[in-house]
């Protein structure tokens, strides 16, 4: 069973409640691999390491990407118990670009920068602050969101443009954000923003709505 625990593209999708628990039980009851896609979601962004973490969930496979390249390389992973990716051999998976010296060397250095702890409290302790920024934009252009750590989906009022509109005009204002589908855009901040960043980022985004 391949599975994103909180939906990105979809709008920053969180599952109810128990959910990612109960396929984790299902995939164990019926002899099933718990695969977690955690490209997005993961490495510190949702205030712990990997999202499925929200419920103790320890999946099969782990597929990791974007922020282990710092922002700088691209660079992605599998990463799995030895029994489940111990049946590839050398020689027998590979990819052309694969293995890239700096990539290894800039992913490797991200991780030890989260072993410390400090970025995911980071993001779970602004992450409040983000939730509690954008519920005051209730009934002022923002229609609805969901949050976990450091990010967000928030659903504009479609009066007042698409995702994609109202992403150009935030980026005009300073304010990088990346529209969705319809009138939804996702917002997340890197782990190092501080309080002061992200709330005029949130005051950015209000001028924004208002002047629509």
């Amino acid at each position: 069973v391949l599975i994103e625990p909180i939906q990105g593209e979809a709008g920053v999708l969180i599952p109810d409640d128990g959910y990612l628990a109960g396929v984790r039980e299902l995939t164990r009851r019926k002899g099933c691999l718990f695969v977690a896609d955690e490209i997005q979601s993961g490495l510190g962004r949702t205030g712990h390491t990997l999202a499925v973490e929200h419920e103790s969930v320890v999946p099969d496979v782990v597929l990791l990407g974007k922020a282990l390249g710092g922002g700088i390389v691209p660079v992605s992973a599998v990463v799995g118990r030895r029994d489940v990716l111990g049946v590839l051999h050398p020689g027998e998976h590979g990819s052309t670009f694969g293995g890239n010296p700096l990539a290894a060397a800039v992913g490797t250095a991200v991780v030890e920068l989260l072993e410390t702890g400090e970025f995911q409290r980071r993001a779970a302790e602004l992450g409040a602050v983000l939730r509690e920024g954008l519920a005051a934009l209730a009934g002022k252009g923002v229609v609805g969101f969901r949050a976990r750590g450091l990010w967000a989906g928030v659903d504009v009022d479609p009066a007042l443009g698409t995702g994609r509109e109202v992403s150009e005009r935030l980026m005009r204002e300073g304010v990088l954000v990346k529209d969705t589908h319809g009138s939804t855009i996702r917002l997340a901040p890197p782990l190092t923003v501080t309080a002061d960043e992200l709330a005029g980022a949130l005051g950015t985004l209000e001028k924004v709505l208002a002047s629509s």
